[in-house]
Parts: structure tokens; sequence; C-alpha cells
């Protein structure tokens, strides 16, 4: 792998391996695992799409390396995106995709903190997360008035359980996060924190990874399987 081996020759830190690793299985394996069930993805995207039809400044909160904001911007020519992650390892390969594309003049890339947006009040039409941690409070903060929020969460099932029994302590931060819960209790949530119109969308879906892609997914994150 080229890529991997130019970072061992600058001598960059893991995390931007791991960054990349993982930017080459969404470009590359992703769409490959089989599916049983609806297309979450392609609902979160369609759904974002129907709401930035009529243009507008949209953020996407966790980015990663960019994904999600770059199909959006392929399938709505008028919307302007600022997307942020705070791995600044991301940042560098989402900014190094968006300049591969012909979208760059309409996506902005930021590094910050989804608990504490660096953006005034009421400054954006729609707010966009697909499993990220942040604050909900912030991102309804940053909302014009009539603006949307979208998030793509994990769905009825959560193998946060077991990866906390199996890791403990070192288990991702969000594995036990009240955001990854799709309970009642969060539209709840949703509701105190000033957002009045809430719905929610549940599915039961089901991927089956051979065992190339589950060593490829494990090579950046060890806890994605819970082994």
């Amino acid at each position: 792998m080229n890529s991997l081996v130019d970072v061992r020759k600058l001598g960059l830190e893991d995390t931007l391996e791991k960054a990349l690793l993982r930017d080459e299985f969404i470009r590359e394996d992703l769409k490959k695992i089989l599916l049983e069930g609806v297309d979450v993805d392609e609902v979160y995207l369609r759904r974002i799409a129907g709401r930035a039809s009529k243009g507008g400044i949209i953020l996407d909160i966790g980015t990663g390396t960019a994904h999600i904001p770059l199909e959006v911007a392929r399938r709505i020519l008028e919307v302007e995106i600022v997307t942020m992650d705070l791995s600044g390892a991301s940042v560098k390969i989402a900014k190094r995709n968006v300049e591969a594309t012909n979208h760059g003049e309409r996506i902005h890339v930021v590094r910050a903190d989804g608990y504490n947006l660096p953006f005034k009040d009421q400054c954006l039409d729609g707010v966009i997360i697909r499993l990220a941690p942040h604050s909900i409070a912030e991102a309804h903060r940053v909302l014009k008035d009539g603006g949307w929020y979208i998030l793509r969460a994990c769905g009825g099932y959560c193998c946060g359980k077991e990866i906390k029994e199996i890791f403990g302590e070192r288990a991702l931060p969000f594995a036990a996060a009240d955001w990854w819960k799709t309970s009642t209790g969060r539209l709840e949530r949703l509701d105190y924190r000033g957002f009045r119109d809430v719905q929610e969308m549940s599915y039961l879906v089901k991927k089956y990874y051979t065992l190339e892609q589950i060593i490829k997914e494990m090579r950046f994150d060890p806890h994605s399987k819970g082994l």
C-alpha cells in the first residue's frame, strides 16, 4: 500500500496511518459488504438531499475523511457544506479528498469539537451527524429558525455493552454514550434541547463481513467487531 509506506517514511503519527486505512476501507470495501435490509446510509443521504435541495449552508459534525459531504455535494449542487472533525489526521485526509474533486469551493473543512461548535448562534440551515459524539444543545444553538438536524445513529441494537464487557476502560468512549441509544428517551432529550418537530426512523439491518473485510476494518478499529 503506497500511501502507508509514504507515511512511515515521513515518520508521521500512527493516527494518520489509521485514518488512511479507514479512508481506503470506505472507498474500496464498504459498499462490498453484504447487506440484509435497508441501506441506512442511503436513506440518510436521501433525507439530507431532500432537506438541502433549497440550498443554504449545512454543517457535518464528525465528518471523518469527508465522504458523506462529498456525496451530498455531488447530489445537491446548490448547497454549501462546512465539514468538521476533532481528529487532525482525519481533517488532513478530508482536505485532500475535497481538493481532489471539483467541489472544493463549496466544502470547507475545519478541525473543531462537536461539543463546542465554533459558530455563531442561528447561522446554519442544517446540521448532519453520522455516528459521531456531539452536543445536541450546540447543534440546536447554531441552527437558524426553521433549520433542520439529521442524526444517523446506531439503530435498535448496539454492541456497546458487549464491547465494554470485553475491553473495559479501553472501550471506545461512545459505546455507552447517551446519544448512541435509540430509546424514546433520546427523542425527549431532543425536545428538551429546543427541537419541536422530532421524527425517528428505525430499521433492522444485518451486515455480513468476509474474514478479509473484518481484518481490514480491525486494522484501524480494533473494537469494531467486539473481538
